[in-house]
């Protein structure tokens, strides 16, 4: 399926999904249209039965952020800019709460609204010419309590303030020793790497990993997932089709096959 011309294009191949920007001449920078369009793919995908989904860019770009063009039209209309603040933040929350397990690909820029982005996704792997940056603090602008909540989760506190309070640009390395992203690409190139990791993915259980999210989205601080659920989600995996194909696979000493 193709949205906004061919800007956001997401698509279905087995048990993977897949949402690509494409927008090369703006380095992928996005306009409030291209996240209502990634905000449809994601309604489309928390409802089919995908497993893993890929978000990924262009090569030399993930996401550069916002579009330049309509951020200058936006700071003379205040209620506009309120509006497209609501769409980023609303489709980075929808992101972070997919029940799939979501995977970031970068390769190239990836700063501002990009990083929030590839932030709320689990997983983020990259390649070595990547660079990582959130600069509203050189614009005179604040990161959103979401938004900071997920850069904190992940690199943590001192490290979130220097990013925050400099606009400070990181290299892939750096990026790599801070633990904002997993892992990154040697020899065997981005996309081989991204396809070993989807299929370490799909190895695993489904149900448990949709379980985990749950877990983890208490623990992250998403104030939509109570304790009472994350116990529940901890309790049902006992009882869950894929724990006795697991538990079988064990025993036999042999690989399992999860529904």
């Amino acid at each position: 399926m193709i949205t906004e011309e061919t800007v956001i294009c997401w698509s279905r191949d087995g048990a993977l999904a897949r949402i690509d920007i494409q927008r090369p001449d703006k380095r992928n920078a996005l306009a409030t249209r291209h996240w209502a369009a990634i905000e449809t793919a994601l309604d489309a995908i928390a409802a089919s039965d995908a497993q893993i989904v890929v978000v990924s860019g262009v090569p030399g770009a993930f996401s550069a952020g916002a579009d330049i063009d309509e951020l200058g039209q936006l700071l003379t209309a205040p209620e506009a800019f309120a509006a497209n603040s609501a769409q980023v933040q609303r489709t980075q929350l929808k992101l972070q709460r997919l029940p799939q397990t979501t995977l970031a690909v970068i390769d190239g820029a990836c700063v501002g609204g990009g990083l929030g982005l590839a932030l709320a996704c689990d997983l983020r792997l990259a390649s070595s010419r990547s660079r990582f940056a959130i600069t509203p603090a050189k614009l005179g602008l604040v990161y959103s309590a979401d938004d900071s909540r997920r850069l904190l989760n992940t690199v943590g506190m001192a490290r979130a303030r220097e990013m925050l309070l400099t606009g400070r640009l990181l290299d892939a390395a750096t990026a790599l020793d801070w633990g904002l992203v997993n892992q990154l690409a040697g020899e065997e190139g981005i996309e081989e790497l991204q396809q070993a990791q989807v299929q370490q993915l799909l190895a695993t259980s489904g149900q448990a990993r949709r379980a985990i999210k749950t877990v983890l989205g208490h623990l992250g601080g998403d104030a939509s997932i109570s304790l009472a659920q994350a116990d529940a989600a901890f309790n049902a995996a006992f009882s869950s089709s894929d724990f006795v194909e697991g538990a079988a696979a064990f025993l036999q000493k042999r690989a399992p096959r999860f529904s």
